[in-house]
């Protein structure tokens, strides 16, 4: 006996209906939401710098944004027409344009897309005319004086302004110089810091809106381990009934991590007898022999030169 045509069409529309229902729980996209085609927000804060003979442009983006963007694009004029020069990941926040000449106007704009390919609006245009970079200072030296490092260089060009830009890490200079403001003499103070050691490069600018930078300085490493410390001054021996005391005066350098204090009797040697971390020392040793002291500083790594007091005599009571 046959089956009903009736009976078919409906074994067939059941299966078609299964179908879709396991295809839609195995996770099969559901149409676009609106909110994917919404226009993205455009970049903000476009700044341009000429360093060394490129431009190196940033902008601003709000991070908790990167998650509807895709991308962000540079496009440069230097007519009337923008065009495309990069395309960059949505966590950048900075581009640097080589292929630039001195002279000629450039016009930057930065925008975003999504990964529907919907575009932001412009960014605000930024407008930069590099001019020829002034040269890069030369003899970078330091001296540290109390708690601070005094940087001096030599000026290479008249009339340069100068940027001092410092790093925890050889090489690894930032856009933003520690100075507030371009400084006009060949001179910067910093805070010394004691625990690392810390790298500066200089460069000379024009100062303009885009700075104008030349290529930066040698780099200077100022590090702590270099320091030597001056020689204590006014050591003093005071022989008591039962010991001898030796003081000197407080070190200028906030740096000094203590002294060392030799000692010898007749023609000999001089022999490390003590350690401290004050300027004052107790010599307990009661021999009747005259004597000579030695005092040097230490500082994170090295020992100074030493100060000397001599024929210092031990002359017990009775």
């Amino acid at each position: 006996m046959s089956r009903p045509a009736g009976n078919s069409c409906l074994l067939l529309i059941t299966m078609l209906c299964l179908q879709i229902v396991f295809l839609a729980a195995c996770g099969k996209k559901g149409p676009p939401t609106l909110t994917s085609f919404e226009k993205p927000d455009a970049p903000s804060s476009v700044t341009a710098v000429h360093r060394g003979g490129s431009m190196t442009l940033r902008w601003n983006y709000p991070r908790k944004q990167e998650g509807v963007i895709a991308e962000f694009i540079v496009l440069r004029a230097t007519g009337a027409d923008f065009e495309k020069l990069s395309h960059l990941d949505k966590d950048k926040r900075a581009f640097v344009d080589h292929d630039i000449e001195t002279g000629i106007t450039y016009r930057y704009k930065v925008i975003s897309q999504n990964s529907r390919g919907v575009y932001s609006d412009d960014s605000p245009v930024v407008e930069a005319t590099p001019a020829p970079a002034p040269l890069p200072p030369a003899s970078l030296s330091y001296v540290v004086r109390g708690n601070s490092v005094i940087l001096s260089w030599t000026p290479l060009d008249t009339g340069d302004k100068f940027n001092v830009y410092k790093a925890n890490k050889k090489g690894a200079y930032g856009l933003m110089p520690v100075n507030q403001a371009p400084l006009s003499e060949a001179v910067f103070t910093d805070a010394f810091s004691v625990n690392s050691v810390v790298y500066y490069t200089v460069r000379s600018l024009i100062g303009g809106d885009i700075r104008d930078e030349g290529e930066a300085s040698e780099e200077l490493a100022v590090d702590p381990a270099d320091l030597v410390p001056a020689r204590p001054e006014n050591v003093q021996a005071y022989p008591a009934s039962d010991r001898i005391f030796l003081s000197w005066s407080e070190p200028a350098e906030p740096w000094v991590t203590g002294f060392r204090v030799y000692k010898r009797t007749g023609s000999g040697e001089y022999i490390l007898i003590g350690k401290t971390q004050i300027p004052t020392f107790v010599d307990d040793d009661r021999s009747a022999a005259r004597r000579d002291y030695r005092v040097t500083a230490v500082g994170p790594s090295k020992e100074g030169p030493p100060a000397e007091i001599t024929n210092v005599v031990y002359t017990p009571q009775r």
